[in-house]
């Protein structure tokens, strides 16, 4: 089911970027269309790719760090390749939720205890958890007032963003700290859940499927609380986490300023266009769909609109879209798509099925931190 849904994905994936094409065409129109080809620095491009390669290479550093301090032995290659298909799989599923379970498979593939793997993974998401959203707090700080004015909807979805990942970060401070009273909590909701009936609709159809849920929700809870206790005894690993997530970001959001002097444009400083990318990345955050499909689009052309516009009037926030959105969604996917391929071919580690899956879901269930 998930293997064809990851198919069903890429599908829609595929046909959105066909989409984009046409977007590109119909908003900046075929003459300023070929006059933005033919403005674009090649230069720029390339150090935008470049910019996108230390995104995943952080990425990987702050995996590949928590790794070692459990698992000596294990190589930066891997732990890279492994970095990278996490991206893919994030992209093609829902909200992201597709690449811890893919990534933690892989690496059991290259040898690495479950446990282990589980426990870099999540150190390394509690920490970026941290990290986006004090990046975030201090944009919304320096530059709530200047957006505000001008862009008053779009920022009340970048603060409705921006509390839902505040209350993820409550939240995780909350399992470290008071694990016995958020585990009744969240208990508690998953009966709540049970007993909600909308029309015909259940979210909970029986009795096993509660109690699973509650089971799901406590191991969770665990593994969470655990991390927690096994970062709070490496001080140092959380700074070099706290410092790779800086430049992981900072790396990020730089991407859509690269495209920007590409064009020969200027009058718009760096901050603020950082500040930009940051509110796209707050309301892509809390949309339901592989990639954010359309939230991304819509809010970078919206926030972005003003900006990609030279001194004859002439916009470049159509193709400037396409390039930002290349990079940062689909790139990931192409490379992951053939990186698995090649791990599958050349290393013989295959794509998971439906059956490998539940296995190491199932596997992850019984598996504890060491």
């Amino acid at each position: 089911m998930k293997k064809k849904s990851n198919k069903l994905n890429l599908i829609i994936c595929a046909i959105a970027f066909v989409f984009m094409i046409f977007y590109v065409y119909f908003v900046d129109g075929f003459d300023n269309l070929i006059n933005s080809i033919q403005k674009i620095n090649v230069g720029a491009l390339l150090l935008a790719v470049l910019l996108m390669v230390i995104y995943w290479a952080f990425e990987a550093i702050g995996v590949h760090a928590s790794l070692r301090t459990t698992y000596p032995q294990a190589k930066f290659s891997r732990t890279f390749m492994v970095a990278l298909l996490g991206q893919y799989f994030n992209c093609i599923t829902p909200s992201s939720t597709g690449g811890q379970p893919m990534q933690v498979y892989y690496f059991t593939k290259f040898g690495v205890p479950m446990s282990h793997a589980m426990t870099a993974l999540l150190s390394k998401f509690i920490m970026y958890q941290f990290v986006l959203t004090g990046y975030s707090a201090v944009i919304l700080i320096a530059r709530f007032s200047t957006f505000s004015s001008d862009y008053a909807p779009l920022m009340a979805l970048v603060i409705f963003g921006f509390i839902i990942n505040t209350i993820v970060i409550i939240f995780l401070f909350m399992l470290a700290f008071f694990k016995k009273p958020v585990k009744k909590l969240a208990v508690w909701a998953v009966k709540l859940i049970s007993k909600i009936h909308i029309f015909k609709l259940r979210f909970i159809k029986s009795e096993e499927d509660k109690r699973e849920k509650i089971e799901t929700v406590e191991r969770i809870i665990d593994e969470y609380h655990d991390n927690f206790v096994f970062i709070k005894k490496k001080p140092m690993l959380i700074v070099r986490l706290i410092i790779y997530n800086i430049i992981q970001l900072t790396a990020y959001f730089s991407i859509s300023f690269i495209i920007y002097i590409g064009f020969g444009l200027s009058g718009t400083d760096y901050f603020t266009i950082i500040s930009c990318q940051a509110f796209v990345l707050m309301i892509s955050a809390f949309m339901p769909l592989p990639g954010a499909l359309g939230a991304a689009e819509g809010s970078y052309t919206l926030f972005f609109s003003k900006i990609f516009v030279d001194g004859e009037g002439n916009k470049f926030v159509g193709i400037s879209t396409f390039i930002w959105r290349f990079l940062t969604f689909y790139l990931p996917i192409i490379v992951g798509l053939v990186l698995s391929l090649f791990v599958g071919k050349f290393m013989n580690v295959s794509v998971p099925d439906k059956s490998t899956i539940a296995l190491t879901e199932e596997e992850m269930k019984e598996s504890s931190i060491e």
